[in-house]
């Protein structure tokens, strides 16, 4: 199943967070940590490697902290997940080591057909900026069944 990691959840959480408050405003990792209720630790590596992509702009010493690094209409959702998780891939073939990474590419048949669902997730996800994020869409009456999130059904 495709879903995001813990990295890029945390990142999608204080990138939101930062897009909320005020550009000259510097915000630490522990204060959106307590907003989330998620382990201060890890999201402050989380935005150390946001700061090296410069989606964020890092801001040392006693009264520094982070902001964004340019404006949530310019930052994809895709350039965030690879940011914390790598090259989007939604198998082994897709990743960095190729087809060499897979056990199966000899026989595989499945890498064509899947192409399709890599190439439109990931144009989705390139699409789709952290501005996005901030005006969510309802779900228009809809709820997920069983808890996964391809299948929908009607109120």
């Amino acid at each position: 199943m495709f879903t995001f990691t813990k990295k890029t959840d945390y990142a999608l959480l204080a990138l939101c967070y930062l897009a909320t408050e005020s550009t000259e405003r510097l915000t630490g990792p522990r204060e959106i940590a307590q907003r989330y209720e998620i382990p201060a630790e890890l999201l402050a590596k989380v935005m150390q490697t946001l700061a090296k992509r410069q989606l964020i702009l890092s801001v040392p010493g006693p009264t520094g902290g982070y902001r964004l690094g340019r404006e949530a209409a310019k930052i994809s959702i895709a350039e965030i997940v690879e940011a914390t998780d790598g090259p989007l891939a939604i198998a082994q073939c897709w990743e960095e080591a190729g087809l060499d990474g897979c056990q199966q590419s000899r026989n595989c048949h499945l890498r064509g057909p899947l192409a399709q669902i890599q190439e439109q997730m990931a144009e989705i996800l390139r699409q789709m900026t952290l501005a996005d994020l901030l005006t969510p869409e309802p779900l228009r009456g809809r709820r997920f069944v069983n808890t996964l999130p391809l299948v929908m059904a009607q109120k």
